[in-house]
């Protein structure tokens, strides 16, 4: 995700058959995806452990989020995630394929 001095990795997701499941030191997402020809759309529980971040203009521990992007390329997706609930709090951010899942 782009923050205040640039692009951050921020956790690795699992997207598997319309499941979606991340995780990091300091978080773990789960929730469904969707994808189409060039678009992506996940909708996903974020829980923060430990120090809360401020995400989305406050410090929750469980975040309800939707991700929304273009397919740009194989294994790349560029789009932008908001709360489920909107507002004007939106986070640019992309996702890169590491690996096929087996």
């Amino acid at each position: 995700m782009v923050g205040l001095y640039g692009w951050e990795r921020i956790g690795t997701a699992f997207l598997e058959n319309g499941r979606y499941l991340a995780a990091s030191a300091d978080h773990y997402s789960i929730g469904s995806y969707e994808k189409g020809k060039s678009t992506f759309r996940a909708k996903i529980q974020i829980n923060q452990y430990g120090t809360a971040r401020a995400v989305y203009g406050s410090k929750k521990r469980e975040l309800e989020t939707i991700i929304e992007g273009k397919i740009k390329k194989k294994g790349k997706i560029i789009g932008k995630a908001r709360p489920l609930t909107g507002g004007n709090f939106d986070i640019t951010l992309r996702l890169t394929r590491l690996a096929k899942l087996d």
